[in-house]
């Protein structure tokens, strides 16, 4: 099937079959019209995907370490075990992208639209979320270690099992979000409250007592 591929303001016809695993590392591929296109396992590593048509596109197992998607458009698209390490996805638009098991590690989701999205087990350590917008989004068994979602809107995002460790959720939104099995830990709360040690499923300030835990103070001594 051949549709029209725009790269860098220049119109090309290209099969879609012949996208998978294409070679685009550093690529220009600024405002590239690839809606619906294959891309499954493509080396984008360092492309330039700013402002890209990726509606719909099938990303799967592709390699987009130091990407450029600065206002990008990826609403519906498949990222499934996709690589996204230090990736700049800056007011990028993922609303009901599949990200199941992404690597975004140290990437950039700043201001960021990613509703009804799927990240199921997704590695989010130390990736910024400064006002992202991940309502309603499906988000369970996700590593979001040392991640900054400072005034991110999770609100009745479902984050079951979801590893929130020493993460800033600062002035967040969590309404009705789901937090049953996750481990809070070392987080800093909406509300700037810091969650102890061992805070499973609900935030414990440090000192409280912890269930399974004897009472401060009734300790054994050795």
């Amino acid at each position: 099937m051949l549709f029209p591929l725009m790269l860098s303001g220049k119109s090309i016809m290209s099969e879609q079959k012949q996208l998978r695993a294409v070679q685009w590392y550093g690529k220009d591929l600024y405002k590239a019209d690839l809606r619906g296109a294959d891309l499954r396992e493509a080396d984008l590593q360092e492309a330039d995907l700013s402002h890209a048509d990726l509606r719909e596109a099938d990303l799967s197992k592709a390699d987009l370490s130091g990407a450029n998607l600065y206002h990008a458009d990826l609403r519906g698209a498949r990222l499934v075990d996709a690589t996204l390490r230090e990736c700049d996805l800056f007011h990028c638009q993922l609303d009901e992208a599949d990200l199941t098991r992404a690597c975004l590690i140290k990437a950039n989701l700043n201001a960021a639209s990613a509703r009804n999205a799927c990240f199921d087990k997704a590695d989010f350590y130390e990736t910024s979320f400064y006002n992202a917008d991940m309502r309603d989004a499906r988000i369970r068994g996700a590593d979001f270690f040392h991640a900054d979602l400072f005034h991110a809107r999770l609100d009745n995002a479902d984050c079951t099992g979801s590893d929130f460790t020493d993460c800033y959720l600062t002035n967040a939104d969590m309404a009705g979000v789901v937090l049953e099995q996750a481990d809070l830990s070392g987080a800093t709360m909406p509300d700037g409250k810091v969650c102890g040690p061992g805070s499973i499923g609900e935030c414990r300030e440090k000192g409280e007592d912890m269930p399974g835990f004897p009472p401060l103070g009734m300790l054994p001594m050795g």
